[in-house]
């Protein structure tokens, strides 16, 4: 225990200065998805890629598959959002909902409840944070094809709200790589993330 408390101290403080060390950068299990904003999702008017109805197709990276308590990292890649090799990133950690939690590195297990960037990014002029919540949760599952996930955003004090389904639809064996500095379409990373 004191251990996972002493590794989500040193996963958020990282994460808060802009060095998020091995979170984001080790490898872990890799899945082709589709990112389908709901019809019905209330999002910043200005944001393209966020417009209701849209579908982009999308890479997501989950890990690290430990059956071990652990802070666990959930990545979102959307190829091309905005032009050839202009991708957007959403870099997520296993976090707890609402002010301040969604700002906190959690350890969990293998599924966590919720993966929150942490920190914010201006949609339009709005901050927000992105997040993403499984439908279930707990140590002995693993991420497979067919899981629908809630893409979700939320202020910076509040609680996530579903905007999108994120569908994994197969495995995905070429290596990616994420920065959180992967923006665009009137999407920005503020600091520590626009560092990552």
């Amino acid at each position: 225990m004191l251990a996972a408390g002493a590794e989500a101290v040193r996963a958020t403080a990282g994460a808060l200065l802009g060095w998020p060390g091995d979170l984001f950068s080790a490898d872990g299990e890799t899945f082709g998805a589709t990112l389908t904003i709901d019809d019905d999702a209330r999002v910043p008017d200005s944001v393209t890629l966020l417009r209701p109805g849209a579908t982009h197709r999308a890479v997501v990276q989950v890990g690290p598959d430990r059956r071990d308590t652990s802070v666990r990292k959930l990545c979102v890649k959307i190829p091309d959002a905005y032009g050839p090799g202009r991708d957007q990133d959403f870099l997520m950690a296993s976090s707890a909902d609402g002010a301040p939690l969604h700002h906190a590195a959690l350890p969990t297990d293998s599924v966590a409840a919720l993966y929150s960037s942490l920190w914010l990014y201006l949609a339009g002029w709005q901050p927000v944070l992105f997040g993403v919540l499984p439908s279930t949760t707990g140590r002995d599952l693993r991420f497979g094809v067919g899981d629908e996930l809630s893409f979700a955003i939320s202020p910076p004090v509040g609680q996530f709200r579903r905007i999108a389904a994120l569908t994994l639809t197969e495995p995905h064996d070429s290596r990616v790589r994420f920065f959180g500095r992967n923006c665009g379409g009137k999407i920005w990373p503020l600091p520590p993330v626009a560092f990552y």
